[in-house]
């Protein structure tokens, strides 16, 4: 096996661990966003209690208004997941081009390198 041919894998295991590296770290996301939106619903459980304790005093207004701001975020949160996983998709989709790619090339490679030696093994 020539040095072309030796690069040309060594290309393609590279490739194979990117896609695969953006693989695992892919299904740590959705226990991520879990873990996010669990500590978001934790605090508006502790404001609620606040406002059941707060009801008819001043301090209710300010615990609605936290409230409504978990809320909030909580929603923004959702958004800014859902964008990323689009991003997410698409950086994997083409991890998965370059590495489909360079088996490829190895491969054609690895013929036409296996051709010339069956030629010259002829002659």
């Amino acid at each position: 096996m020539d040095n072309d041919l030796i690069h040309l894998r060594m290309n393609v295991e590279e490739a194979e661990e990117n896609l695969n590296v953006l693989k695992r770290k892919i299904a740590d996301i959705p226990f991520v966003y879990e873990d996010c939106q669990k500590a978001i619903d934790r605090q508006k459980e502790i404001w609620e209690r606040i406002l059941h304790y707060s009801k008819g005093t001043d301090s209710e207004k300010q615990v609605y208004k936290k409230l409504d701001e978990l809320e909030e975020k909580q929603r923004e949160f959702a958004k800014v997941f859902s964008i990323a996983d689009e991003e997410i998709e698409s950086v994997l989709l083409n991890r998965k081009v370059v590495y489909e790619n360079a088996e490829q090339l190895y491969e054609k490679n690895r013929k036409e390198d296996l051709n010339e030696n069956n030629v010259r093994g002829v002659k």
